[in-house]
């Protein structure tokens, strides 16, 4: 396939995303794949269509086949993690998330994928690394931290939960509330009204 040809059925794919014409997309994309199967980011992009419909099956299928062609990019891991992940396939996902991080280790989203995974298979010490990591690269994202006082909390170490929800509540307030509403334990000075 000329540059041309997979230029015209990426843009005609891109347009018929706007209109929601999903089969089109998934068509123009297979074409391409069809003459150049090293095409990584049109199969990134047929993965991502299989997963929005649900079909996580060929999604992981097509992410498997872009890390095999790109086996140092740290992105492409992360991304077959999350889709492992969405697949219920949790210690899969821990490997590839794993593999995320080896190529970088400031992925922080690759920490936290790590982490929700291991919560789902009921290994909340495990998650206790990985999930102070992703707060270590990402201190104003919300996620690891609720994530980090749910640990903490379900494994009776209620100070350290604590702990982290007076960070949460310092830019986020209103996920604060969510976790007080969770766990029972009141912070800041409204606790005391609440008690």
């Amino acid at each position: 396939m000329s540059a041309f040809s997979t230029w015209f059925h990426t843009q005609t794919a891109t347009w018929a995303l706007v209109f929601k014409m999903r089969d089109i997309a998934v068509e123009r994309y297979e074409k391409i794949l069809a003459t150049d199967p090293t095409h990584t980011l049109t199969r990134a992009r047929l993965a991502f269509l299989f997963a929005e419909a649900g079909d996580h099956g060929r999604a992981v299928s097509e992410f498997e086949r872009v890390v095999q062609q790109k086996p140092d990019d740290s992105d492409s891991w992360f991304n077959l993690g999350f889709l492992l992940q969405e697949a219920s396939r949790h210690t899969e996902a821990i490997a590839a998330f794993e593999r995320s991080i080896k190529q970088n280790e400031k992925q922080d989203r690759a920490w936290y994928g790590k982490a929700l995974s291991l919560i789902a298979l009921k290994r909340d010490d495990d998650a206790l690394a990985p999930l102070r990591k992703n707060v270590e690269l990402q201190p104003m994202s919300p996620y690891g931290h609720m994530e980090l006082a749910r640990v903490y909390f379900r494994l009776g170490d209620l100070d350290r939960c604590e702990k982290q929800m007076r960070k949460l509540k310092g830019f986020d307030p209103k996920n604060a509330a969510v976790l007080e509403d969770e766990t029972g334990i009141m912070i800041g000075i409204e606790r005391w009204w609440k008690k």
